[in-house]
């Protein structure tokens, strides 16, 4: 239940299967301004556990989703924020501050849109410089731009958002591609710089029949996933509208139109990349 401070058996028993695999750890699904100040799901993020430990994104409650679901933030190497909105920056600075054991080591890498980091056409900066003074690297990213953290290669994709820095993220694990879309309307450049993505991580923010300008529906997340064709597609950023629905229904939707596997997000899933496997 949202709010409560009780952690499910199942997923407190997930963690006996933390191991050498690749694997996502969605800390919230929640997404948009209601969903974010509302708090119906969490806005934690996503964190990337592959040799190195990578966090997406950290929006409102993150640094208490990853003690509910046992991940220490001083375990963190990397920190990645695909714009300046709130719903997915607002514990990047206490996240640092982990990473960088309370500021007394100089360690890790802080990257994502240029807005993150500076103002950017109104947008931004969402980080003060002096946590930016804290990690060892910060990059601000562009489409196209790469970096390695750890073995993990990280390449920034487009997005068509009211940010105009915006960046989605193809982070490159050792059991294949993860494409991270960022909030986005539906583009075909969104589409391309993804495919070859093993397992495609959808923003959607509103169900069918009710699409807003940069963020995608559920027929626009068809298409998308249609497109990529992935293994697996989860869906993320989901809006008031698609929770008080039926996310379940959303994703079936999608799966028995495209014939793509689709899964809607639930705060404290585990994705196996290289398996396809659903905790």
């Amino acid at each position: 239940m949202p709010g409560s401070d009780v952690v499910p058996e199942t997923l407190l028993s997930a963690s006996l299967f933390w191991g050498p695999m690749t694997e996502l750890v969605f800390l919230g699904t929640g997404g948009g301004r209601f969903a974010t100040f509302l708090q119906p799901r969490a806005t934690g993020g996503m964190y990337l556990r592959d040799g190195v430990n990578i966090h997406v994104d950290p929006g409102p409650g993150a640094s208490w989703q990853m003690r509910r679901f046992k991940l220490d933030p001083t375990r963190t190497n990397g920190i990645l924020v695909s714009h300046c909105h709130p719903d997915h920056y607002a514990e990047a600075e206490n996240l640092i501050e982990g990473m960088c054991r309370g500021g007394m080591e100089k360690t890790g890498t802080v990257a994502g849109a240029e807005s993150v980091f500076a103002t950017t056409q109104n947008v931004g900066p969402a980080i003060s410089p002096y946590h930016l003074a804290k990690p060892d690297r910060v990059v601000p990213m562009g489409v196209g731009d790469t970096l390695d953290i750890g073995g993990v290669k990280v390449r920034a994709t487009p997005a068509n958002h009211s940010d105009p820095s915006t960046v989605g993220f193809l982070l490159k694990t050792s059991q294949g591609d993860v494409g991270y879309v960022a909030d986005t309307a539906l583009s075909h450049d969104v589409i391309r710089a993804n495919m070859g993505a093993r397992v495609l991580v959808v923003p959607m923010t509103r169900p069918r029949g009710a699409r807003i300008p940069h963020h995608l529906c559920t027929e626009d997340a068809a298409e998308l996933i249609a497109g990529v064709d992935p293994e697996l597609a989860v869906l993320n950023h989901l809006g008031m509208k698609v929770i008080n629905g039926s996310p379940e229904d959303e994703a079936k939707w999608i799966t028995d139109e495209i014939g793509v596997r689709t899964v809607a997000g639930r705060d404290g899933m585990m994705v196996d990349v290289g398996s396809g496997r659903v905790r």
